[in-house]
């Protein structure tokens, strides 16, 4: 929730007057355009902490754990999330997730205005559409939950095993991290997949 950055490489934190620092976060989301009424915050659980610098603690420090657990049964983490993600924020813990998950999220909801036609192409048919860094993404993404084959989604994107694994580490990443809610249209595309015989796929079968 603050924009402060963790400086110490123990648990010696210092302190600082939450209440005020919401309070001028909360000014300061007023004046920005579009974005959603900001008094959610005064509900969240670390409004008031005495020690928010907790919360962008790295992994291994004893106060990520005490964050991120505080942060998972926080009545406003859903907001929370929200706003980091339309935001773009990607430090410290925000929602129920860690920094790398917050990472993944944001990525995606960047990535989210794709042509799933293309994707859709790439994994049924002999076309090899040029794919952007983020169809690619959505490719292996979808093809990991239709239960498309390594071996026949790496050769729709003209990759080798290894480049393959490296993507599909990262892709097992972002399905554990983003919420469904943010992936229908890739869970439509899947299942869609999943049911209907294709060319590539009946090549593979």
């Amino acid at each position: 929730m603050t924009a402060r950055r963790y400086g110490g490489a123990t648990g010696d934190l210092p302190r600082m007057n939450t209440t005020t620092a919401v309070a001028a976060d909360l000014d300061a989301a007023y004046t920005v355009p579009d974005r959603p009424d900001p008094r959610w915050r005064l509900k969240a659980e670390c409004a008031d902490i005495p020690n928010p610098d907790i919360f962008f603690a790295p992994p291994r420090i004893a106060g990520h754990r005490q964050a991120l657990a505080l942060c998972r049964q926080c009545p406003v983490r859903s907001e929370c999330l929200q706003d980091a993600v339309e935001c773009g924020v990607r430090d410290g813990i925000r929602g129920g997730h860690t920094e790398d998950q917050l990472d993944e999220i944001v990525t995606y909801h960047e990535d989210r205005r794709l042509d799933l036609d293309r994707v859709h192409t790439t994994l049924t048919s002999t076309q090899r559409p040029r794919l952007s860094e983020r169809e690619k993404r959505a490719v292996v993404r979808v093809a990991i939950e239709a239960g498309i084959p390594l071996a026949v989604w790496s050769e729709a994107l003209g990759i080798g095993y290894k480049a393959a694994a490296k993507r599909r580490s990262r892709a097992n990443t972002q399905l554990e991290s983003i919420p469904a809610s943010m992936r229908h249209q890739e869970i439509a595309l899947s299942k869609q997949l999943r049911t209907t015989p294709t060319m590539r796929l009946a090549v593979a079968a």
